[in-house]
């Protein structure tokens, strides 16, 4: 059986040859079939050779996409371990932000293996989808819109924005982003960082990490991705179904990174 592929990025290109001719361009989670060789380019960049439905032979970049039909850590940069790394979320995200990156896995071990994420690949998988999605392939971690958006926000009495500027200034930070000055006091508690001070403090990587896990605890999340139901861990998160698809992909490719090797990954 042919291996088939599906766009990790937000958009990719179909070339005529390695960085060559652009023929046609996919979107995100477009599936590809391999219907040739893979090639090298003079970058030592893997290139697929694929064709989609509808579109003709070309080539795509293998690292901006992830294999569908993978049993367990079959992905083509996997290394058979669990760690965490800048070089492997990469991997997951090959857009996201360096800093992002950096900040997430400096002490990414010691914050999350307390919630339990390190003792099943189901768990990690499903929280890295989850926080992939949720920060745009972690290119930000901060809620998009600006301070026209944000004021939405303002007067939201269920939120704790009772002050003037509420809205704007407890805006969404985070991996699962916090906000209103209610939520930023609370999870500040529960951290013991002062977030409802200095709530920029929540948009820092380590921060994001920490208070992601917390509300990853406090709604039970590891018992949904423990079973591998990603529409209960979708629901948790979103409160909906919003950007299932993307999730679904995101966890799929994380699978092949991390996931129990021979497994597959059942979403």
């Amino acid at each position: 059986m042919a291996d088939v592929y599906e766009v990790l990025a937000g958009s990719l290109n179909l070339r005529a040859e390695p960085g060559g001719q652009i023929l046609t361009t996919l979107p995100r989670a477009t599936r590809v079939t391999e219907v040739g060789p893979l090639r090298m380019d003079a970058a030592n960049t893997r290139w697929l050779n694929v064709q989609g439905v509808g579109t003709q032979p070309g080539f795509v970049s293998a690292q901006y996409v992830s294999r569908v039909n993978a049993l367990g850590q079959e992905g083509p940069e996997a290394t058979h371990n669990g760690d965490v790394t800048e070089d492997r979320l990469r991997q997951l995200t090959p857009t996201a932000k360096p800093w992002i990156l950096s900040s997430l896995t400096t002490d990414f071990v010691s914050v999350v293996q307390p919630f339990g994420l390190l003792a099943n690949p189901r768990r990690l998988c499903h929280f890295l989808a989850q926080a992939a999605h949720e920060s745009a392939g972690f290119r930000t971690l901060e809620e998009f819109g600006g301070a026209t958006y944000w004021s939405r926000y303002e007067g939201r009495a269920d939120l704790g924005n009772t002050n003037a500027g509420d809205g704007v200034l407890y805006h969404g930070r985070g991996i699962f982003q916090l906000t209103g000055r209610a939520n930023y006091k609370s999870m500040g508690g529960k951290i013991s960082l002062a977030l409802e001070d200095e709530p920029d403090l929540a948009a820092e990587g380590s921060v994001s990490l920490r208070t992601a896990c917390e509300y990853w605890k406090s709604r039970r999340i590891e018992v949904a991705a423990g079973s591998n139901d990603i529409r209960l861990v979708t629901r948790r998160i979103n409160g909906g179904f919003n950007g299932l698809a993307e999730r679904q992909t995101y966890y799929r490719r994380a699978w092949s990174i991390w996931g129990d090797r021979g497994q597959p990954p059942g979403v």
